[in-house]
């Protein structure tokens, strides 16, 4: 009977979905939902309230002696977890593995900025972007050429020279009345100062010597498809070489930020590895003094900092290692 009972067709019964105009309000909620829900907000109050009842008739006095031993931060209990504490020797054997690695990374990455810096020495315009095209472009930005600098492609600029550079600014000032004054005043100068370029760049050409060979005449259709044929060709060459150097300059820009990027790891590299150096040394026999604690690093100056710059709790990407001083112990 029991199998008939199973053999037989049966209503597959669907649950009712969400409403179309409701399916902003998500998954339609069916009882067992709501139940699981109900359970867990009941349990959240639950406890809730046996807290405050805890919090209301509570001991003041109530003492017990493993209080001793423990400890609170900020009126939150901490517990232990029973952590014991590496040897010194152990420890010291660790930290020498940290720094092997950082410099594992740090030779390596060296030799990418090495790469950067041989791409970039052989690009020829690399500090007048365009001056072999003959084309009229900015020069690199102060930041750019600070990167150079700190990477040792172009050489560092002398005091001497800076001096020069900062005494040449601004020294020549036109008052003009009104802006369209200033305006052609500008426009002058710019023209008086292209044309003594053109000048000074002119090449005296060849006189023309007649051979005595007969030139045979151009028609009129044939010297106005020569004409159109020159004129196609100028703008081709002209959007070719705009082409070339939009890319070199994005290649150039590319190149410039990897280099940045590059630095600025290997600095952080090298102080984390002299911080590990440090660690160690003081891990090992010999008193010492702190002269300098974990500073602020800034981007331009790699060296010692001024003695009235007060230490600060920075963070751990902007940092300067600490530095300390042995005392000097005669050696048996």
């Amino acid at each position: 009977m029991s199998s008939l009972k199973n053999s037989l067709h049966r209503r597959s019964h669907k649950e009712r979905s969400q409403l179309s105009h409701r399916t902003r309000l998500g998954f339609l909620e069916k009882h067992k939902d709501y139940v699981l829900r109900a359970r867990d907000y009941h349990s959240k109050q639950d406890r809730i309230n046996l807290l405050r009842e805890k919090a209301a008739t509570r001991n003041k006095d109530e003492f017990y002696f493993s209080m001793t031993k423990e400890r609170t931060e900020g009126g939150v209990h901490v517990k232990d977890r029973g952590n014991q504490a590496l040897p010194v020797d152990i420890v010291k054997v660790l930290k020498t593995q940290d720094e092997n690695y950082l410099r594992t990374m740090r030779a390596a990455g060296l030799k990418k900025i090495d790469r950067l810096k041989g791409q970039l020495t052989q690009l020829a315009d690399l500090l007048k972007p365009g001056s072999l095209d003959g084309q009229d472009t900015e020069e690199l930005d102060e930041q750019e050429l600070e990167v150079l600098r700190e990477a040792g492609v172009v050489p560092p600029e002398s005091k001497k020279a800076r001096r020069k550079s900062h005494s040449k600014r601004g020294k020549h000032l036109v008052f003009a009345a009104d802006e369209s004054e200033a305006r052609q005043y500008a426009a002058s100068n710019c023209k008086s100062s292209t044309s003594r370029d053109a000048d000074a760049m002119e090449v005296s050409s060849e006189p023309h010597v007649d051979l005595g060979w007969k030139v045979p005449e151009q028609t009129k259709r044939q010297r106005r498809k020569s004409k159109h044929n020159a004129e196609e060709q100028e703008t081709t060459s002209d959007d070719a070489s705009l082409q070339t150097a939009e890319q070199a300059k994005e290649h150039r820009t590319r190149l410039l930020k990897e280099l940045s990027a590059r630095l600025v790891r290997d600095r952080h590299l090298r102080y984390a590895e002299r911080e590990m150096e440090m660690q160690r040394a003081l891990m090992s026999k010999g008193a010492s003094r702190k002269l300098q604690g974990v500073e602020r690093m800034d981007e331009d100056e790699d060296g010692d900092e001024d003695e009235d710059k007060s230490a600060k709790k920075v963070d751990e990407k902007t940092w300067k290692p600490r530095v300390y001083k042995w005392r000097v112990e005669r050696k048996r």
